[in-house]
């Protein structure tokens, strides 16, 4: 899919081709953050939002009770097409506003965007949904007995519901009370979430270095400063200004959406029950998890533990009998600590991660080989957006789209020369996107014949080079000056 940005920060026109995974390059206070934090807020809303009335267009047939169809046509295509494209249009003004936290009400006056669906991505969704064929409906009835099953025949998409307990019987009509009695919203919603990944993206902002040490103490004063907030709330009758001044001399802590939602997720992580990851039957993530401990953090082991009064905090095993706090943990550590949490206790397929500056407090082999991990997760089936400064990332980049996929014993060859050495580290080119920000643009630096070019980032070593000569040059001038 394709966002078309318009007059965001410095950026007045341009275009992203988002895919499984997308990277930007550029100088600071060039848009990346804007354009990464941009994306998530549209990802988001476009998930979520669902235009009810458009539903009743829709070819939804109730072939007996507890079964529906719908014909897989134009009809199907077009609505998911358009419904992203009218949210995304929405997505300005005052709702732009709020996701920035942007107090003067008029650096995002003039911001819109426009997300563009290929068709091509409508089908995958729904051969995603096929494939997955059962489907739970807790998250719509609070019960695990009641499950969908989907497929296809002929030119349809059959929804079939259906109960644990075969001997029970179920008004599935009553069951969609809540949706209106219309069993259409809840495929339509398995559709986006098919289309638009299976959860809400997850930012790790630039920011994540302070906030692991800190959204304890920031969790807490959020909730008392809302609590005071509301009380005096209740006793005043006043404007929306007035509420917005009054937030400001109660010191309120004002982030984007972004990073809230990162301080929610650690807070959730914190708070949810943590089952016990069983050594010999960890999954894909918590053991991709293990190789970014064993390869960037000498064997050092960051995990979550209980407390003596029932919380849980952050610990790093440096060795056996021996576990520091996080915060005297070194500034590596502390920068992988969210990613490590993420893989070990809510990593799923179909997440959307969005990276502001991985290489923070890495080293440029460090860097290389989080690109290697990162790359993994993505062929594990997470999306992820990344922004950066290193040239160390790009060039990296442009090896792992290199690999031979035509001949597995040649990858698994070229394999060897990884850092992790592991061929799922490679990447088709189709499956990546990279920019560089220049002269207030996203520039591609895809080249089909090439791979990544990331050579045309190297200006700043040619120009410190050039400086080099140009130092010594003028100190030998002054050096024979003397000497006459």
């Amino acid at each position: 899919m394709k966002i078309k940005f318009s007059n965001l920060g410095c950026i007045k026109e341009t275009e992203l081709d988002l895919r499984p995974l997308t990277v930007i390059i550029g100088p600071n206070n060039s848009g990346k953050t804007y354009i990464a934090y941009s994306i998530y807020g549209l990802w988001q809303r476009v998930a979520r939002n669902i235009r009810i009335n458009e539903i009743q267009n829709l070819d939804f047939r109730e072939e007996q009770e507890g079964n529906w169809s719908i014909p897989i046509d134009e009809k199907l295509f077009e609505f998911f097409i358009k419904d992203a494209e009218e949210t995304a249009k929405k997505f300005q003004g005052s709702l732009l506003e709020s996701f920035f936290q942007d107090s003067s009400n008029k650096l995002f006056s003039q911001t819109s965007f426009e997300m563009i669906i290929d068709p091509q991505d409508v089908r995958k969704a729904i051969n995603k949904l096929i494939q997955q064929e059962v489907f739970s409906l807790e998250p719509f009835f609070s019960t695990d007995e009641i499950s969908l099953k989907i497929s296809q025949k002929n030119n349809f998409l059959l929804f079939q519901m259906q109960s644990k307990n075969k001997e029970e019987s179920i008004n599935f009509r009553e069951l969609f009370l809540p949706f209106h009695n219309s069993p259409e919203i809840v495929f339509i919603y398995l559709f986006k979430q098919a289309l638009f990944s299976n959860s809400l993206p997850l930012p790790l902002p630039a920011e994540r270095n302070a906030f692991i040490n800190t959204y304890k103490m920031l969790a807490n004063r959020r909730y008392k400063l809302l609590k005071e907030t509301q009380r005096e709330l209740f006793s005043i009758s006043s404007s929306s200004t007035r509420q917005l001044d009054l937030l400001k001399e109660q010191g309120d802590i004002r982030y984007p959406q972004p990073v809230e939602d990162f301080l929610d997720f650690l807070s959730d992580i914190e708070l949810q029950k943590i089952p016990k990851i069983n050594p010999i039957n960890k999954n894909e993530f918590q053991k991709l998890a293990d190789e970014i401990e064993k390869h960037l953090q000498n064997k050092n082991k960051t995990n979550l533990k209980p407390t003596k009064l029932g919380g849980k905090e952050i610990k790093v095993l440096v060795k056996k009998g021996l576990e520091i706090d996080i915060y005297n943990a070194s500034s590596s550590i502390k920068q992988l600590a969210p990613l490590l949490l993420y893989l070990r206790y809510r990593a799923s397929k179909g997440d959307f991660l969005v990276i502001d500056e991985p290489e923070m407090n890495l080293h440029p082999e460090s860097q290389a080989k989080l690109l290697e991990a990162l790359s993994i997760l993505v062929n594990l089936g997470v999306r992820i957006l990344l922004t950066t400064h290193s040239p160390y990332i790009m060039a990296h980049l442009n090896n792992l789209v290199n690999g031979n996929y035509e001949n597995p014993e040649i990858l698994k060859r070229q394999s060897s020369s990884l850092y992790l050495q592991d061929e799922r580290a490679f990447l088709p080119m189709d499956k990546v996107s990279a920019y560089e920000m220049k002269d207030n643009k996203l520039v591609s630096l895809n080249d089909p014949d090439y791979g990544i070019r990331w050579d045309t980032l190297s200006d700043v070593s040619v120009d410190i080079q050039q400086k080099f000569f140009q130092i010594y040059e003028a100190g030998q001038e002054k050096a024979d000056e003397t000497e006459d």
